[in-house]
């Protein structure tokens, strides 16, 4: 009996370590203004991950969770923050209308964001900033901010909506503020921002499982 529980325990640990170097992580959540930023803190597996946006055209995210279209254009930055998200955290990488995403039926635009990104220090903290099209980094540090910020409903005026109505986009397309986004290949990842987005049930739910049914386990193990 204690060599199948002991086999039971080797698999649970295979199971959770198999998806600690599968992390997917799934947010989704929503913007009340033009000039609001989401940030994401994660903890690099390999040296490459994969960020993608669903909401403008909507699509299945990681976590198989059908997104609605509809959602402003997004744009994803990303800043190296090991050490803690400083005003000198240098920025890595941004992407706005990734190519390679689902073209949008309403508006007939593929806008939505797919940032790719090979240079990162396993283990090392970064974050992953989402901000809406114009709102972008000013310069090469998280210190330097982003474009638009302070200037709440920017895009009506400059969008040419006739309304202060928030998220006009190019054509005078009126969108949405929901949002989702995938964080692809890294050990853990949050949401940072004060009442964040809705992490969704996937990968990482499934590595919280792999350890509790170690604890259950070796509970069982030491009753035997």
């Amino acid at each position: 009996m204690r060599t199948s529980v002991l086999r039971g325990l080797v698999w649970v640990v295979w199971l959770s370590v198999g998806v600690a170097y599968a992390g997917n992580v799934s947010f989704t959540g929503a913007f009340t203004a033009d000039d609001q930023v989401e940030t994401f803190q994660f903890t690099a597996l390999t040296a490459t991950f994969t960020a993608q946006t669903w909401s403008y055209a909507g699509g299945t995210n990681a976590a198989a969770t059908v997104i609605p279209a509809g959602g402003f254009d997004p744009v994803l930055s990303l800043f190296s923050a090991t050490g803690g998200l400083l005003p000198s955290s240098p920025l890595k990488a941004e992407n706005n209308d990734g190519a390679g995403v689902a073209t949008d039926l309403s508006s007939g635009l593929a806008l939505d964001s797919l940032l790719s990104f090979g240079t990162l220090t396993p283990g090392g903290t970064y974050v992953l900033v989402l901000s809406e099209n114009d709102n972008l980094p000013n310069g090469p540090t998280y210190g330097n901010g982003f474009s638009q910020t302070g200037n709440g409903n920017f895009t009506a005026t400059e969008f040419g909506c006739s309304a202060s109505s928030p998220f006009c986009d190019w054509g005078v397309d009126q969108r949405d503020g929901h949002w989702a986004v995938d964080i692809n290949g890294v050990t853990s990842a949050q949401d940072l921002s004060a009442g964040g987005g809705t992490p969704e049930p996937g990968t990482v739910w499934l590595l919280s499982a792999g350890l509790a049914g170690v604890a259950l386990l070796r509970r069982r193990r030491k009753l035997v």
